[in-house]
């Protein structure tokens, strides 16, 4: 049983935690509402052991695996219907420009869908190599997330990059991870 000290700890780390969570796995899933479910989750099979765990310490790395071991289940066990007619009821978000050249502006949102679009080819574990390093992690991060050894989440991150390099048509191979 956690004291309300422990409680408010906790509490402090999940308001801490939860924007780089919800963002690693919107990467993963794309569909926002499914990756808030699934940081839900993560979040509620943690702390149903947060006496087992520490998660101040550990808790991190502990949720980009779990994150990363549901998005995977998920996209695994569930295909995904396209529907044809679109949603009229919600409305349309625009993204604030504000300051920004229209020219740039079309860029950036074709870039985005490219990176987007090239990302979604990779086989899960890579993408997840790659979004972890793209949030900072370190090789030794990673691997502990993705539950490989530090060398296995080097090639993840290597071949991922390599990969969006040559879906993106860039000529020059990524950096060593």
């Amino acid at each position: 049983m956690l004291t309300n000290e422990q409680r408010s700890r906790l509490g402090e780390w999940v308001r801490a935690v939860a924007p780089r969570a919800v963002a690693f796995a919107r990467s993963l899933v794309r569909e926002p509402s499914r990756a808030d479910d699934v940081v839900q989750e993560a979040f509620y099979r943690l702390l149903r052991k947060a006496d087992e765990y520490d998660l101040e310490r550990d808790g991190l790395k502990l949720l980009f695996r779990t994150i990363t071991n549901l998005c995977i289940n998920a996209t695994q066990r569930d295909k995904e219907l396209v529907s044809l007619s679109a949603d009229e009821d919600r409305p349309i978000e625009v993204p604030d420009r504000g300051g920004v050249a229209p020219d740039e502006a079309a860029a950036g949102r074709e870039l985005e869908s490219a990176v987007a679009a090239a990302l979604q080819k990779l086989p899960a574990l890579q993408r997840a190599a790659v979004e972890l390093r793209a949030l900072g992690l370190s090789k030794e991060e990673i691997a502990e997330a993705l539950g490989v050894t530090p060398t296995n989440a080097g090639v993840l991150v290597f071949r991922g990059r390599k990969a969006l390099a040559a879906e993106l048509g860039l000529k020059d191979s990524p950096e060593s991870a």
